[in-house]
């Protein structure tokens, strides 16, 4: 679900030329939160700024650890109370800056006045940064992860005082780093307060603790949009799941599975719940094999829920795929002046709770005769070469637009906007093309029938 005070922004892939820490700068208070409960680690910190400088701070510097960078999924900003303005962000060099780091630059909404105080708030999700240990486990036992960062928020600026808080899922934790002051409160531990830091000051913590959150991937996820004029938006996303959580050792017992009274603290998949548009219908779950059945499906607000539940359940090293497909009414999603149109539709819908995607495809199918097609997303993907995609009484083919993005997490579940022209007369086509021939058909019945093939023409008798 999509947060009210969370924003899209869009990371360039390309460094900038570098830039300069403002003098006089600094952060009053960072206050950070960092959720490792389930298989992605969520970091959200509240920043209140000063400037001390001579001139108005119109962009903030944002620093990640560069042994976390390459892990970053989505990077969002948000400015103030309601927050409604979208911040953009660029990753760029700072010079004399620390090469621990990777920095973005946030231009921000309103700027922070000189003797002035500014709030921000800068979030991001990472993937792959928690690793089970033991990798291997029985079915028997629980799943425990190591998680590596630090005590201290990395900045390019002073901190006047800090905290952060790391929540875990359960209170059993095994081990975790002190650094003093530092306290663990059941599912909680706490770093600080620090004061009077200095600029990319850092102290490593480890954490040891238990997680048996489901660390289901989709290595592959590809989404198919099919756009029907008459009505219609045909979905279908074909998935592969791998669970990669610490690998099941040793055998599978199905009764001590049915027997396990740990409920939702087995390191297992059971079942997962997928969020589609609330008008979606005509919803469809198979694998190789054929339907599955025993998935439900459920209106919640503004969504339709379905709990999809694969033949097995998956324990760490283990994989499924299956194809999930639907229709959407064309009116909910597709507007139109004259002969322009617009498609605006989620990149991808919650798969689950938490999801990772490796490798996601978007390939959007659009009517034969689109033309002057433009697409906009709201975060960076790769455009693949567009294509032709051909169906009955079909000529010349259909457009297909495709994109592709690595490292896709729950919040890059966004609106896209794909803009093409459609001449109206394109719609009456292939009625046109189906009354002709059953026209041609009917005449070339009645000329048959009124041809005479014999060898010799049939004498009359008087």
């Amino acid at each position: 679900m999509r947060l009210a005070w969370v924003f899209p922004v869009l990371l360039c892939c390309a460094l900038s030329s570098a830039i300069s820490v403002p003098k006089g700068v600094s952060i009053t208070s960072a206050t950070r939160k960092v959720d490792i409960s389930s298989q992605v680690v969520k970091v959200s910190t509240d920043f209140v700024l000063q400037n001390n400088g001579d001139a108005e701070l119109t962009s903030f510097i944002y620093a990640i650890p560069s042994s976390e960078a390459d892990h970053v999924a989505i990077v969002s900003a948000s400015q103030g109370k309601n927050g409604n303005e979208r911040l953009k962000i660029n990753v760029v060099t700072v010079d004399g800056a620390s090469s621990d780091y990777v920095y973005h630059k946030i231009d921000l909404a309103k700027g922070v006045a000189v003797k002035g105080s500014g709030e921000l708030t800068v979030s991001h999700v990472s993937t792959n940064l928690l690793k089970p240990y033991p990798a291997e486990i029985t079915q028997a036992e629980n799943q425990f992860v190591l998680f590596n960062g630090d005590a201290h928020v990395g900045s390019v600026y002073d901190i006047a005082k800090e905290i952060t808080t790391f929540q875990l899922t359960a209170d059993s934790v095994l081990s975790f780093t002190e650094v003093l002051p530092s306290k663990r409160t059941g599912d909680r531990i706490t770093y600080g307060p620090y004061t009077n830091q200095k600029a990319f000051s850092s102290a490593p913590v480890t954490i040891h603790y238990e997680n048996n959150a489901p660390f289901v991937v989709a290595v592959s996820l590809e989404r198919t949009i099919e756009v029907s004029h008459w009505g219609n938006i045909a979905v279908e996303e074909k998935v592969e799941l791998v669970h990669k959580g610490a690998v099941l050792s040793g055998p599978f017992s199905r009764l001590d599975y049915q027997l396990d009274r740990r409920g939702s603290k087995q390191p297992v998949v059971k079942a997962y719940k997928t969020l589609l548009p609330g008008s979606a219908r005509d919803i469809y779950y198979r694998d190789l094999i054929g339907n599955i059945s025993t998935s439900s499906v459920r209106k919640v607000a503004s969504n339709v829920e379905v709990e999809l539940r694969p033949r097995f359940p998956l324990y760490g090293g283990w994989k499924t795929n299956y194809v999930l497909g639907y229709n959407l009414p064309t009116a909910d999603f597709l507007s139109s002046n004259g002969d322009e149109f617009h498609l605006r539709m989620k990149a991808i819908d919650r798969i689950f709770e938490n999801a990772v995607i490796e490798h996601a495809t978007v390939k959007i199918i659009l009517p034969e005769g689109a033309s002057n097609i433009k697409l906009v997303t709201p975060f960076s993907v790769k455009r693949a070469p567009d294509s032709l995609h051909y169906t009955y009484l079909d000529i010349s083919g259909r457009p297909v637009i495709t994109f592709e993005k690595d490292n896709v997490v729950e919040k890059h579940g966004q609106k896209f906007t794909l803009k093409y022209h459609f001449s109206s007369m394109y719609i009456l086509r292939e009625p046109f093309i189906v009354v002709s021939a059953f026209l041609l058909l009917f005449v070339a019945v009645i000329v048959y029938s009124r041809l005479d093939f014999s060898l010799s023409p049939e004498r009359r008798q008087d």
